[in-house]
């Protein structure tokens, strides 16, 4: 009479980045830990996405910069296949004067990543400047909008 079922019991995680990241501080092109990360429990596959909140600013005419945000497995030392987004990016024409421009946006990352193990994932930036100078370069995090990571094992 009685049937027997399996119960699948999700895993999963989620974290908030604990504060905001000045990519200004590095150099063009350097990636940049943002102290946002999660511990993958066990070996399996999972699905990993992240929610990325960037500013980018600047004073300066003909500016051309973005920022690029990924995720990397810490534990074993890679960046994860396909998880880099293109975050934000500003071009401002060359003129005359220079006017002040400071633009938010936000970016998915989502992707299947396969583990043998317990695995730290972590989410990195970089900004890349290609003319002129950013004023502002971050990942943030606040009322306004998270900058988020998120895992749940599927198999």
């Amino acid at each position: 009479m009685g049937t027997s079922s399996s119960i699948r019991i999700a895993e999963d995680g989620f974290a908030a980045l604990p504060a905001n990241v000045n990519l200004n501080a590095a150099a063009s092109g350097t990636f940049v830990a943002t102290g946002l990360t999660l511990a993958l429990p066990t070996a399996g596959t999972y699905l990993l996405d992240a929610t990325v909140r960037t500013v980018l600013g600047t004073m300066t005419t003909g500016e051309g910069a973005f920022i690029v945000a990924r995720l990397y497995d810490v534990t074993g030392a890679a960046v994860i296949p396909n998880s880099e987004v293109l975050a934000h990016q500003l071009n401002v024409s060359a003129g005359t004067s220079p006017t002040l421009l400071t633009w938010n946006r936000t970016a998915p990352i989502q992707v299947r990543y396969t583990v043998p193990g317990a695995r730290t994932i972590r989410l990195e930036a970089a900004r890349l400047t290609s003319s002129g100078t950013t004023d502002s370069a971050s990942v943030i995090s606040d009322a306004n909008g998270r900058t988020t990571l998120r895992y749940e094992r599927v198999a």
